[in-house]
Formats: C-alpha cells, sequence, structure tokens
C-alpha cells in the first residue's frame, strides 16, 4: 500500500515499491522432502549455475534452468531439495509456484501466477495492474537489482512461464516440466537438465532411508523386487515404502503381495518401463489399505475443481464435522496421498488427484458424487455471500442460492473475511467455471455475485469476465432479477474503464428488461447508470436528467438512494451549481452513514471536498480530504484512495506547495494505474509535469 501522505501532504518514505530498505522478503518453498537422496549428477549441474563468491555474486546474467522428466520422476522434489540448499544465497527471497501444468483443472495463468508474485513481494492490491504485460512489467522492476530464487513447478508450456522469468542479473528461476521446454532452451538460453529413473542403488538408498536399514537389511530380495515393481520411479517408491513406516508388523514381502495380487499383467507392465502403470499399482496399494472413511474422502477431495483446497472445503465434500475432515486430511498425509502445504490447506500430486477422481468415478455413483460437489458449491457460495455481507454491509443483494445448509464460515469480522477471499480466490473463480460448465446456473448466479470483492481490489478485468459468467448462467436460468445485476454491474466497470459504448449497450439491455420486472425499484440502478456514464463524458445536464429520473424510482433509505443523491451533487458541481451540489451531495453523505456504507463515505467526502475547492476554499478541501484517506485506509479499500489524493494536490499546488502537491499526484497516477483508468492516470502526470 502506498504510503500516506503526512501532515504537510507528502507521501514517506516507503511509498515507493522499489526501495530496497522497505522491500518484503517472501520465502515461500514448501517443506523439503526429508529423506532426499541420490540425484547427484544433476546436483551438481544446479550448483554448477552458481558461481564466483558470496551470495549469488556469480549471477552476472539471468540464470534458467529447464528441469524435465517424466511425471513422478522426482523433478519438484529435487529443485525444492536444492533451492533450500542454497536460498542462503538469494538474501531477496524465494518465490515458489505450483502452475498446475499437467492433470485435472485448469492450469496457471501467468496473470494469477503474477498477482501471487507481486502481493507477496509487498504490491498492495491497489497497485495490481489489470493486464498480464504491466503485471510482467512491474514484476521484472521489482526484481531487478535484487538475488531472488524462482521456482516454477510442473509448467505445461514455455509460454505459461515467460512472462515469469526475471530479466536482470542476480536472480535465477528453476521451471520443472514434464515438457522438454525446448522453447526456453533456445530463445532464453536455459540450461536443461533432464532427470531419468534412479539407479539402482540410487533407488535402494531411497527405500531404506524410509523404512530404515535394520528392516531393509532384513529383507535384501525383497527390497530389490519393490524397486523392480515401482519401477525405480521415485513417487511409487516414496509411497509403497511409506506403507511400512504406518506399521512395524507389516514386511517389504507383504506389501509386493498386494502389489501383485492382480497377476502377471502388472509385473510385465512395471517391468516394461511403463512408469503410469506402476505408479498405479503404488496407488492401489495404498488405497486399498485405507480405511472406509479415509477412502471416501480421498475421493471426494478428487472431485475438488481449485489447485488446493481448505479442511472447511474438505468437511462440505465429505459431509463431515470439521474435526473429522481434519484427521481424515492428517492421515492421508502421513501416508503421502495428498500434501500439506500451508496451515489447514492441502493439495494433490497431479497423478494422485487423478487417481482419486478416477476413484470416485469407479467406486461412487453419479448420484453420489452429485451430492457432493452440490455440497461444496453450497458452501462457497454461502462462505462468499457471508464475506459479501462483511465487506459490503450496505449494498443490496441477491436472493441466496444454496440448497442445503452449511457449517458456519471460519471468520466472523470484516478482516477475516477479506483473509479468506485473498486465500480462496482462485478457488472461488474455478469453482464459479466449474459450476458454469456443468450448468449449475443458479450456484453460478449466486458465486459470481458474491465475487464483488474484486471491485474492491481493483481487478476490473476479472470482474467484467465474472459478470459475463454471471449473466449468461441468470439467462439460462431465466433469473431476470440477476440479469439485470451483471448488466449493471458491467455497466459500471466498463464506464470506469472508459469504454463508453460497451457500458452504454449493457445498460440499453438492461432498461427493458427492468421494466418488466415487478421490483420497479430496480430501475433507479439502471437510471443511475445512464446519468453516471454521462457525467463521465461530460454531458451533465443530460445526466441530471437520467439521476433524477433514478431518484424518482430509488427505494428510500437505501444506499442506492445516497448514491444516486451523490452523483446529482456531483453533476451539479460541474456545472458550478454549487448551492444544489451541497444540498445533494451532503445528503448524500448523510445517507451513506445511515445505511454504514463506509466506502461510499470516501466518495461523498471527496466530492464535497471538490466543491469547497471550486469556490478556492482550500484549507476545507485538504481537510476532507486527508479524511477521506484516512477512511479508505481504516477500511482497507486503498483503491479508493486516489480520488481524494488527486483532489487534495491540486488543492496543495492552489496554495503554493508544488512539491506536496507533486507527491500526491504520483500516489495517485500509480493507484489509478493499478485498476485500470489509464485516462485519470495520464491526468495526474499532466499535472505533476506542470508543477515541475
Amino acid at each position: 500500500m502506498a504510503g500516506q501522505p503526512h501532515s504537510h501532504g507528502a507521501a514517506p518514505r516507503g511509498s515507493d515499491l522499489s526501495d530496497p530498505a522497505q522491500a518484503v522478503v517472501p520465502r515461500q518453498l514448501p517443506l523439503a522432502v526429508r529423506d532426499f537422496t541420490g540425484r547427484a549428477d544433476q546436483l551438481t549441474a544446479l550448483d554448477a549455475l552458481l558461481s564466483g563468491n558470496g551470495p549469488a555474486s556469480g549471477l552476472d546474467a539471468v540464470v534458467i534452468s529447464a528441469l524435465d522428466g517424466a511425471a513422478g520422476i522426482g523433478k519438484t522434489t529435487l529443485a525444492v531439495h536444492w533451492a533450500h540448499r542454497v536460498q542462503h544465497r538469494f538474501p531477496d527471497g524465494t518465490l515458489y509456484v505450483n502452475l498446475r501444468g499437467y492433470g485435472p483443472g485448469e492450469p496457471s495463468t501467468p496473470s494469477e501466477v503474477l498477482d501471487g508474485f507481486l502481493r507477496a513481494l509487498g504490491t498492495p492490491p491497489s497497485r495490481m495492474p489489470q493486464d498480464v504485460e504491466a503485471r510482467a512489467g512491474l514484476y521484472r522492476s521489482l526484481l531487478a537489482g535484487r538475488r531472488i530464487l524462482i521456482l516454477l513447478d510442473n509448467a505445461n508450456r514455455a509460454d505459461q512461464v515467460r512472462p515469469l522469468l526475471p530479466a536482470t542479473a542476480g536472480c535465477m528461476a528453476i521451471v520443472t516440466s514434464r515438457d522438454s521446454l525446448t522453447g526456453l532452451v533456445v530463445t532464453e538460453s536455459a540450461t536443461r537438465i533432464t532427470l531419468d529413473l534412479l539407479s539402482s542403488g540410487e533407488a535402494r538408498e531411497l527405500v531404506t532411508g524410509i523404512i530404515g536399514p535394520d528392516r531393509a537389511a532384513k529383507e535384501p530380495l525383497a527390497v530389490a523386487e519393490l524397486i523392480r515393481l515401482c519401477a525405480r520411479l521415485p513417487l511409487a517408491l516414496r509411497i509403497a515404502a511409506s506403507r511400512l513406516t504406518i506399521d512395524e508388523r507389516v514386511k517389504v514381502a507383504d506389501v509386493i503381495g498386494e502389489l501383485t495380487e492382480d497377476g502377471e499383467l502388472l509385473d510385465a507392465l512395471s517391468s516394461s518401463g511403463d512408469e503410469r502403470a506402476a505408479i498405479r499399482a503404488v496407488f492401489d496399494s495404498s488405497y486399498q489399505r485405507l480405511t472406509t472413511e479415509q477412502a471416501k474422502i480421498f475421493r471426494r477431495l478428487g472431485l475438488h475443481p481449485g489447485p488446493d483446497l481448505s479442511q472447511h472445503a474438505a468437511a462440505a465434500l465429505g459431509g463431515l464435522e470439521l474435526k473429522d475432515a481434519r484427521r481424515l486430511l492428517k492421515a492421508l498425509a502421513a501416508t503421502h496421498l495428498i500434501e500439506q502445504v500451508a496451515a489447514h490447506r492441502y493439495r494433490f500430486h497431479d497423478l494422485l488427484r487423478a487417481y482419486a477422481a478416477e476413484q470416485a468415478d469407479l467406486h461412487d455413483s453419479f448420484e453420489t458424487r452429485d451430492l457432493a460437489l452440490e455440497a461444496l458449491l453450497d458452501w462457497y457460495v454461502r462462505t462468499a455471500h457471508a464475506c459479501d455481507a462483511l465487506v459490503f454491509p450496505a449494498h443490496t443483494r441477491l436472493p441466496l442460492h444454496a440448497t442445503a445448509p452449511s457449517p458456519p464460515p471460519p471468520f466472523d469480522d470484516q478482516q477475516g473475511a477479506m483473509a479468506w477471499l485473498m486465500a480462496e480466490g482462485f478457488n472461488c473463480l474455478a469453482v464459479l467455471r466449474f459450476a458454469a460448465n456443468s450448468g449449475r446456473y443458479p450456484h453460478s448466479v449466486s458465486l459470481a455475485h458474491n465475487c464483488r470483492f474484486l471491485i474492491l481490489l481493483g481487478n476490473l478485468s476479472d470482474w467484467l469476465d465474472v459478470g459475463g459468467t454471471g449473466l449468461r448462467a441468470a439467462r439460462r436460468s431465466q433469473d431476470k432479477l440477476a440479469e439485470t445485476y451483471f448488466l449493471v454491474g458491467r455497466a459500471e466497470a466498463f464506464t470506469m474503464l472508459r469504454r463508453w459504448d460497451e457500458a452504454l449497450a449493457e445498460l440499453d439491455n438492461a432498461l427493458p428488461l427492468t421494466r418488466t420486472l415487478e421490483d420497479k425499484s430496480r430501475l433507479s440502478a439502471v437510471f443511475n447508470g445512464f446519468g453516471w456514464l454521462c457525467s463521465e463524458r461530460g454531458q451533465y445536464e443530460q445526466a441530471l436528467d437520467h439521476l433524477f429520473e433514478a431518484l424518482r424510482w430509488v427505494r428510500k433509505g437505501e444506499r442506492m438512494e445516497a448514491v444516486i443523491e451523490g452523483n446529482i451533487g456531483r453533476a451539479y458541481g460541474a456545472l458550478r451549481h454549487f448551492r444544489q451540489a451541497f444540498e445533494h451531495c451532503e445528503r448524500g453523505l448523510t445517507l451513506r452513514r445511515q445505511v454504514g456504507d463506509h466506502l461510499g463515505e470516501v466518495g461523498s467526502m471527496n466530492a464535497i471536498a471538490q466543491l469547497h475547492q471550486g469556490l478556492g476554499d482550500h484549507d476545507r478541501t485538504i481537510e476532507l480530504c486527508r479524511a477521506a484517506i484516512a477512511q479508505a485506509r481504516a477500511i482497507r479499500a486503498p483503491l479508493s484512495i486516489a480520488n481524494p489524493l488527486d483532489t487534495m494536490a491540486a488543492s496543495l499546488r492552489e496554495m503554493g506547495k508544488p512539491a506536496e502537491a507533486i507527491a500526491c499526484w504520483r500516489e495517485a497516477a500509480t493507484l489509478f494505474d493499478s485498476y485500470g483508468n489509464k485516462h485519470r492516470a495520464d491526468q495526474a502526470r499532466t499535472q505533476i509535469s506542470a508543477a515541475d
């Protein structure tokens, strides 16, 4: 977040994200495998990429390593192990992401990953650029002059990682993939390191490290056979050997018996080098030893469409109490069938996730799977709805669609709600896409409507996509009320982006539809949209016509009345009819406070400040702007700071304080850029040039 202007209006030190003294040092590596073994040649090759003396001082150019190999071969394990070993040579941080390039679900997009990396590097939501090129540019700017190790795990193609690569010396990127990533080798001079199956000695060392030297020494022939059956594939060996750590009475020969009980075909497939066949056998043997309730939740987890999941989502999928879900997740993690990645959060290896979904298809009826997914969607819908109610308490909400009660949300205040949204944002979007693609349109409508937090974060492009999904779902489910909400919401986003024709088209579609509704108050939102659009285009007389029509239809005492009053006041102010402008703006501010619209108060105070500015009362203007900025910071709405900063800067300049004005305009320009308002950002920079 940009620094708040101090008493003289200048931004304090630290408002510039490139200031090394204020730099965030992320350490995102997953836990290293405790019993890592082998891969001496590959470790040596990676070490050779770091040369010179001192922390990463030898990295006089960008260093990229493309680590490729088959599924389950141990690419991630090697990369994470080596990264932990050398991260002290990267004092400015380590970044990690699973790109989900292979397996069920959608691969991560460069834009999603850049969003996460920029946040990890200290970029507040208010400064997050909209498009991927701008995000990549800011990301590389933040990396410049720093020594950071970046681990890009499980990529599916070179284009997926190119925007994530550093551009200046001192940083290193390691990319793991099943693909050879020849494009990176050719165009980015990446060093390719290919992993093959473990040697027999390395495989024996791995098994011995897991089960202990005494047990390995007692059954040397059985250990050799286990290695053969697992085709020397590290993931298969790790899962099979871990079975022996659960029960001391189980022998290596017992595990072999379970692996071969289906007959000679499995032996033939495994010995011929079909790693997937071998690993399926290992998965089968581990799965078959699960208790009934462990197997059930394992299958349910494979249905989750997102990149990871919380224990609360697992409880919803399994129809479990939270304590039972927590216990079962820990049991699955202990057998390496799922990986714990953070407190109360888990994810699958991509092969295991596909296997879990396959087992659900084999062992659960369509109705059972459908009910589990319905419960998961209900949980996301209800929890997102609870977040929306806390973050936007004064806003009108669509009726909630959920077929069954869900557990209470894991938060009880606005701060907790925002934390949940930040942790579950990608999952919300993945679940929304799944709901829409599977024809669950009422769920899609509810979830899309409750993704309003994207506006607060300045993600207008994402909000347009979500609104489009919600709009299509509303039309398919013939929910006209929801359709009007999404049309007006998209018109608002288009207006903020100065895409006038598209905003007008959405409102033109909404108007006749809204007239058919029994709830005529929705007309107020449509006419307000027309009025605001006209004001933004400088058509203030037309704006007033629309806004007074909106006021005629509004339901008194609701937030929309305050919105309309404020917009009327702004239009009058632009026409320099100050008496009417003050009357409507102050009425709007009073209504905002009455309904608890704290975010709207910021805009109302800025509007009144602009009126005082128009009358030459710059002291009062600055006082109101400071109050608006403080309010925005208190409710964690940094994007709302841009307008009062811009207003305050103009008054500071008029009072003969150009340096303080420039500091405010610089911060405002950065904020306007962050949510795609290039026009306002350019205006602020023009003012900076004039003041200089």
